[in-house]
């Protein structure tokens, strides 16, 4: 059968009886596509492989980030260095030792007590030595007179050696000065 009867016969199949069709179709070969072939060309056609190339913008957040982490990195470097080497503190920044003092006038001190402690109408001999006893350096007075002074202060538990001495620099009366571990009135 030529190709131009098969396709009178697609094309006007009432004219043909059965049996003709049933011969046009044993006669025709159709051949079987194979389905991994076929599946991968229409994969090409509708999903394309994208070659990824790198924007501008992806790159200055690669650099953002690169540079971000750099810097964490060198500021954890410089604490822990700092931490290593531990400054010495001055006598003048030496907070107190409240553990050394059990009582203060009767009023039992925590280690950990931040409320000020208010010297009201005390002799400044009783707030020297519980200065020196907090601070841990020596007092010397040069005025005897001077130990018998009564005195309103108020003392703050996280104040330095220097900002103590400066409160009671304030009174006229009195003048104190620090050399090394010795605090002079």
């Amino acid at each position: 059968m030529t190709r131009d009867e098969k396709q009178r016969m697609l094309l006007h199949p009432e004219r043909y009886t059965d049996e003709q069709l049933d011969k046009m179709l044993n006669e025709t070969d159709i051949p079987v596509p194979d389905i991994d072939t076929e599946w991968h060309k229409l994969e090409a056609k509708h999903y394309p492989q994208k070659h990824h190339s790198w924007g501008w913008t992806q790159i200055a957040a690669m650099f953002i980030g690169v540079l971000m982490l750099s810097g964490i990195t060198y500021a954890t470097v410089h604490v822990i260095s700092n931490i290593e080497s531990k400054p010495k503190v001055a006598v003048t920044d030496r907070k107190p030792d409240v553990k050394k003092v059990k009582k203060t006038y009767g009023v039992e001190v925590a280690p950990t007590q931040k409320a000020p402690v208010i010297y009201n109408n005390v002799e400044l001999q009783q707030i020297m030595q519980y200065i020196a006893d907090g601070y841990d350096v020596e007092v010397e007075f040069k005025n005897e007179a001077a130990r018998t002074l009564r005195f309103y202060l108020q003392w703050e538990a996280d104040d330095t050696l220097q900002e103590i001495i400066d409160k009671i620099n304030h009174f006229e009366k009195v003048h104190l000065t620090l050399t090394d571990e010795t605090v002079t009135v």
